[in-house]
């Protein structure tokens, strides 16, 4: 019968909790609670996690309620362990950005501040970087990281250092750092070791080899090493499904779909949409990765699909987006869908929305698709009307030089080819090999980025 017992309370132990709860037992109801949350935290099962957790948290504070006395060593260490957990199951039923999150992370890092162990003060930085880059706060979001970072790296051997890393890496490409955003990914990587972050999934949201490997790809592509890009996504969803935890599967995946889309590739953005979408119904994770899988299967309907359907679908994903508060990633949305709006023949909205996204970045500085925000608006307005160069020469010089200043070499070829186009069309053949040359000298030989191709037949043909 002991056995028999010992089966149930291991598979089942939120039942022991309840039973201890109802005895009045409070102290190993608090245990066997957090034993509950845990074990649904390792199985994805976010929403279960987050209420165990929290049963957790309510006895333990009438606990020390009705104590009167501060908590010894022990009690308050499980105490911040239960409210780290929870802070981890909430990014994954609310979302990173959302105050109930931040909210508890705010109390790790205020209970951190209590005990001696620095790691679960370190996971408190995380959950707050993490919600002010999901919400587009620039000055806390570059605090954050820089304290995080200073912290960890002050302190020898510090397992957490390559989160510290990571999250410095995503605030350097928020900003539109990409040569500061690979050299922290690439310590990141390098300092991975799964007997020592083998958990770290469960402790900063996703598995931080694969989640920074595919950061790390799309940054090699916007610095314009497009077969490393591509070679080394790869190497992320291969890892992401070795990890086995569905939100860094799904993380995966939403960043390989970006990379399509920087790519402009239907397949690819329609093939990871599909996963996406499948992982976020089996794990019910939040609504927000539907608004990316609604997004980017509209997007991906560039061919046989009526334009009107397509764009419902893009913006109905862009208004959940925007509903949830994740921010930092719409600049590449809204310019797709102004691209997809110009192509419906509604030039003007196009424009409009890319106005007023540009006019955004002043607010959050998200820089990181700024360029090719300059770049798609002087491509609508040339469509609109080809001969009016006024207003699209300055905007894609504007894409030039935003490039150039970020390293961003894919971004800055493809603003260089349109402005190579658009002087060849003038019979402006020595202005258009001056602002092509520059961008694809050097530019590493690749067959996956076809603007490279059609930039070097086209120097050919002009003469400086």
């Amino acid at each position: 019968m002991r056995g028999e017992f010992a089966a149930v309370a291991a598979a089942e132990p939120e039942l022991v909790a309840h039973h201890l709860t109802q005895a009045g037992l409070d102290e190993p109801a608090i245990e066997w609670w957090g034993k509950a949350g845990d074990q649904a935290l390792h199985r994805s099962a976010f929403k279960e996690a987050a209420a165990h957790l929290g049963k957790a948290i309510e006895l333990a504070d009438k606990l020390a309620a009705s104590a009167g006395t501060a908590l010894n060593a022990a009690s308050a260490s499980n105490r911040l362990r239960l409210q780290t957990s929870l802070g981890n199951a909430l990014i994954w039923t609310k979302g990173y950005m959302a105050l109930e999150t931040s909210a508890a992370f705010a109390r790790t890092r205020e209970l951190a501040s209590q005990v001696e162990d620095a790691s679960e003060r370190f996971s408190a930085y995380f959950g707050l970087w993490a919600g002010h880059l999901n919400r587009s706060e620039p000055a806390p979001l570059r605090e954050t990281a820089e304290l995080f970072l200073r912290e960890a790296t002050a302190r020898p051997d510090c397992p957490e250092t390559l989160i510290a890393h990571r999250s410095s890496g995503f605030t350097c490409w928020y900003f539109g750092d990409f040569a500061g955003a690979h050299d922290h990914f690439q310590k990141t990587i390098e300092l991975y070791d799964p007997a020592r972050h083998g958990d770290f999934a469960n402790r900063f949201g996703q598995d931080p080899r694969a989640g920074t490997e595919i950061g790390d790809a799309l940054t090699l592509w916007v610095l314009g090493r497009i077969d490393e890009a591509l070679r080394l996504a790869d190497r992320a969803l291969a890892d992401a499904e070795s990890a086995a935890h569905a939100p860094t599967m799904g993380y995966v995946r939403v960043f390989a779909a970006r990379l399509a889309l920087f790519r402009y590739s239907s397949e690819g953005v329609a093939t990871y949409s599909r996963a996406l979408a499948d992982i976020v119904s089996r794990y019910d994770l939040p609504a927000i990765w539907a608004g990316a899988a609604v997004f980017f299967q509209g997007w991906a309907k560039r061919s046989g699909a009526a334009e009107e359907s397509r764009i419902t679908e893009m913006r109905r994903g862009l208004a959940i987006f925007r509903e949830q508060g994740r921010n930092w990633l719409l600049p590449i949305f809204e310019a797709a869908l102004a691209e997809a709006e110009a192509g419906a023949g509604e030039s003007d909205a196009g424009l409009r929305r890319l106005d007023d996204a540009l006019a955004e970045l002043g607010a959050t500085e998200a820089r990181w698709y700024e360029a090719e925000m300059h770049r798609i608006r002087a491509e609508i307005r040339l469509k609109r009307d080809p001969a009016d160069t006024a207003a699209a020469e300055p905007a894609l010089q504007a894409a030039i030089a935003i490039a150039q200043s970020q390293k961003a070499r894919s971004f800055e070829l493809r603003a260089a080819l349109s402005l190579a186009q658009l002087y060849c069309a003038a019979n402006r053949d020595a202005d258009a090999h001056a602002a092509l040359a520059p961008a694809v000298e050097g530019f590493p030989p690749t067959q996956q980025f076809p603007e490279l191709t059609e930039a070097q037949t086209l120097l050919a043909t002009v003469r400086p």
